[in-house]
């Protein structure tokens, strides 16, 4: 019989916020991985931000969840928008086409995925193209994104509600 958790670790991990290394995806937005994932395992993430941050419309085919813990972001997920506050979460399913953006001064969530490690790797890879001076090379970041399952399908939700193309 199989084990359903044989590949977790079998000790208690305490890893400290005070010392934990921190993703940048752009300069007021950042990551911190707690769990990277792997085969069978999720990966858990914390995510600072400010306002108008958030990634463009995309999709990938595994599944998260998301929960505010301070501020207000608003999700789009499938074309229906979803005010998010502290408390709140969204699950978000696999292959469905989502972005977000921050509508407070910050924002502070969490997130689950199960990327078999595909998220926190992207996150890793693509922090130095988002630090790029006037925004990442898009050519590099759609190859980047590919090589993890993840299609990028339109602009931040910021750049679309700018040109009046979402409520």
């Amino acid at each position: 019989m199989a084990q359903p958790f044989a590949s977790l670790p079998a000790q208690a991990s305490v890893q400290r916020a005070a010392i934990a290394e921190r993703v940048p995806f752009g300069p007021t937005d950042s990551m911190r991985f707690v769990a990277d994932g792997g085969p069978g395992l999720p990966e858990f993430y914390e995510e600072r931000a400010a306002r108008g941050d958030g990634p463009p419309l995309h999709t990938h085919p595994w599944p998260s969840w998301e929960l505010v813990l301070d501020g207000r972001i608003r999700f789009v997920v499938d074309g229906d928008a979803h005010v998010l506050e502290a408390g709140d979460s969204i699950y978000i399913p696999p292959g469905a086409p989502h972005t977000y953006m921050v509508e407070s001064d910050t924002a502070h969530s969490v997130g689950i995925g199960m990327s078999e490690g595909r998220f926190s790797s992207l996150q890793h890879r693509a922090a130095p193209l988002m630090a790029t001076e006037g925004g990442p090379p898009m050519d590099a970041l759609m190859a980047l994104t590919a090589e993890h399952d993840v299609a990028i399908l339109g602009p931040p939700l910021a750049a679309a509600m700018a040109e009046g193309s979402e409520s």
